[in-house]
């Protein structure tokens, strides 16, 4: 099983990673959703009894990402934050180290619903947050799945955190994260240590690259899957 896939999209060579991220090589750029940063501190806040520890998780794996690629930008594609209340000292603390830690790199934040909710975010971080619809190149850059703008040839999203139902063989496996492509759409996984999934339900000419155990499963690479269906 593979821990990424090449792929073409609207002529744009992308690299996917099973980590859930997205690398364009051509813009050395790496594309990561719904990172929820600080969502965990804001359950316990309410007196939710949840673990803590998932926004360190998640900053691992996006450091681990940056170091396997070499990426000099990275995109949030949304969703940085769960809500005002995440930024807690101790969260506010690990982002801050992991922006110290990697000053060559160029940061952007797509807005998404929850960063509204969340308002602005600190003068001091290294951070530039841009509307949804902002381009890079031919690549349009937003939040929520949406019609592609008829001049871009893809458009990177996230918001659905999107999974499929997956059987082999009458066995029902659950539901299994994914990237899906729709119509030049391009809706990425939640990357995000403590977020939930949506099942979609794809359509003829869709394309869906499952994220397993070991690798990633799906789209072009015919051979991996013996049965795969959605309901």
């Amino acid at each position: 099983m593979k821990q990424t896939m090449d792929v073409d999209v609207g002529c744009i060579a992308l690299q996917l990673h099973a980590d859930r991220a997205v690398f364009w090589p051509a813009q050395r750029a790496l594309f990561v959703a719904d990172t929820h940063f600080g969502k965990a501190a804001t359950f316990r806040r309410h007196g939710i009894p949840v673990p803590s520890g998932s926004t360190a998780g998640t900053l691992h794996k996006i450091e681990s990402l940056l170091q396997s690629t070499h990426a000099t930008r990275l995109i949030i594609l949304g969703d940085m934050f769960h809500a005002r209340s995440s930024l807690s000292p101790k969260v506010c603390e690990l982002l801050e180290a992991f922006f110290a830690k990697h000053d060559e790199i160029d940061f952007t934040l797509v807005r998404g619903n929850h960063d509204t909710q969340v308002g602005r975010l600190p003068s001091s971080w290294p951070i530039e947050v841009v509307d949804p619809g902002t381009r890079m190149g031919a690549v349009a850059l937003g939040h929520h799945p949406a019609p592609v703008p008829g001049d871009a040839s893809l458009l990177l999203c996230g918001h659905l955190h999107p999974a499929v139902r997956f059987a082999v063989g009458g066995e029902n496996f659950g539901k299994l994260s994914c990237f899906w492509l729709s119509k030049r759409c391009f809706v990425l996984p939640a990357i995000g240590g403590f977020t939930g999934t949506h099942v979609i339900r794809p359509q003829r000419g869709d394309q869906t690259w499952m994220i397993l155990d070991d690798g990633l499963a799906g789209g072009n690479d015919a051979g991996t899957l013996l049965h795969q269906h959605y309901r």
